[in-house]
């Protein structure tokens, strides 16, 4: 009935241990006996720590490792975009529109660099300024007081001239004739020799007499060029100096080059 079993000399009893109790047997008449048994303790490690291991996921079936949800951060409150309240509009030295619109908390300083930069400062308070201002790109202020305000269309600034006083209108057009005579006279005496030709510094001073690269094709080199006349489109009538007796052309913004300001003209 039992194979293996210990003699307790203590209790002078035998005990056989099981894999789930202890049963405790006495010898009587050469006959041992069962008096009693109970569930075996197991060795207690509650005052020790257990260590948790986590073993890592694997499916025999190759599927994903479950994944638990995790709380998305919720973007934060945006602030709306500042509706446009003000439009610069102006005509450059050379005629050409530009315009953008400001919002309300850059008035003061928009109002200053209208000032500097001989334009003027238009209140939106009309549904057809509204839509307009809604197609022109915002301008930009510069710590020299003075702003960035792009080319725009003629159509445009033909359609903001509307809102423009005669006194801005007649002083507009009073000072790019000035400049244009100017540029006339200056290109008759670098024609004659008697003064160098101007180096604009920028293409947005381009004028008339204006020492200027140009190039028939860019594999074959770029050469000096003076501006006889602006041709419209944002277009210039030149002529290479070089070669006087060559026929003249036109040439965009985008295809004439400015030279060094160190640089000396022969």
């Amino acid at each position: 009935m039992y194979n293996d079993f210990i003699f307790d000399v203590r209790l002078k009893r035998f005990i056989v241990p099981s894999y789930s109790k202890i049963v405790y047997l006495e010898r009587r008449n050469g006959a041992l006996f069962r008096l009693r048994s109970h569930p075996m303790q197991m060795p207690s490690s509650s005052n020790q720590s257990r260590a948790q291991i986590t073993l890592p996921y694997i499916s025999i079936q190759g599927g994903q490792s479950p994944t638990k949800a995790v709380a998305k951060p919720q973007p934060e409150a945006t602030l709306a975009p500042e509706p446009p309240k003000f439009i610069m509009v102006g005509l450059d030295d050379q005629a050409k529109p530009h315009a953008s619109w400001f919002a309300e908390e850059d008035g003061d300083a928009a109002a200053v660099a209208a000032d500097l930069m001989n334009m003027a400062l238009i209140d939106i308070t009309s549904e057809e300024l509204a839509s307009i201002a809604a197609k022109l790109p915002r301008g930009k202020l510069f710590e020299s007081g003075k702003a960035f305000v792009p080319f725009v269309k003629r159509t445009v600034y033909e359609q903001l001239a509307k809102y423009l006083d005669d006194d801005y209108l007649t002083t507009a057009a009073a000072r790019v004739e000035a400049v244009q005579a100017a540029s006339a006279e200056g290109y008759a005496k670098v024609s004659k020799g008697e003064i160098p030709p101007r180096q604009p510094e920028d293409w947005s001073k381009l004028a008339v007499g204006d020492l200027v690269l140009a190039t028939d094709d860019p594999e074959d080199g770029w050469y000096e060029a003076l501006v006889l006349e602006a041709a419209g489109d944002d277009r210039f009538r030149l002529r290479w100096r070089g070669w006087p007796e060559l026929p003249t052309f036109t040439r965009a913004f985008a295809e004439i080059a400015l030279l060094h300001p160190n640089y000396v003209a022969a």
